[in-house]
């Protein structure tokens, strides 16, 4: 009678079996997860990331201005200084929509946003020489540009977690605007 060794899996049939895992949950994963479902937070980070570089390119200048803006199927971020457009970001317009006021401070799922960013319509900053808001809104809203001295806001999607709050000093950070 000679004894039988219980033998674990080879190296080779454990790499074999952890490569059909990893096809097999890729291809499902697939099935589950939309593109279209990150779209909010990649126009979130775009947005903030912009308003960030905004801020600092406006230090020792007095023409930066951040324009957001529907265009087509698009979302266009746009830094411009006074000769011309510096930076230029487009995301993918499918489930965004975007509400923004200024000097408001309650949560975008409270009050959502005050007036519709549009194509026509887009929002505009404008930062000082100190890297500070100075002036802003949406375009065509009541009071444009308005002086900026609590906030402004930008409802995407009426979601706090979604949305992008300025300070008066210039810095951009996501969520809902502190008081």
């Amino acid at each position: 009678m000679t004894a039988r060794r219980n033998q674990g899996f080879s190296i080779v049939e454990l790499i074999i079996a952890i490569v059909l895992l990893g096809i097999i949950s890729s291809v499902a994963m697939s099935r589950f997860l939309r593109s279209d479902s990150y779209n909010p937070a990649i126009t979130r980070d775009q947005v903030v990331s912009l308003a960030r570089s905004a801020q600092q390119k406006a230090i020792g200048r007095n023409d930066v201005t951040l324009t957001i803006q529907p265009v087509d199927d698009l979302i266009e971020v746009r830094l411009d200084d006074g000769a011309g457009q510096v930076q230029i970001s487009r995301m993918d317009l499918a489930t965004v929509n975007m509400r923004a006021d200024v000097n408001e401070l309650d949560s975008c799922s409270v009050t959502a946003g005050g007036f519709a960013v549009t194509n026509a319509a887009p929002l505009v900053l404008n930062y000082d020489s100190l890297g500070d808001l100075i002036t802003g809104g949406v375009t065509g809203s009541p009071g444009f540009p308005q002086a900026i001295t609590t906030a402004v806001r930008l409802c995407i999607n009426d979601s706090p977690a979604m949305s992008v709050c300025w300070s008066p000093s210039g810095f951009a950070y996501v969520g809902d605007c502190l008081p």
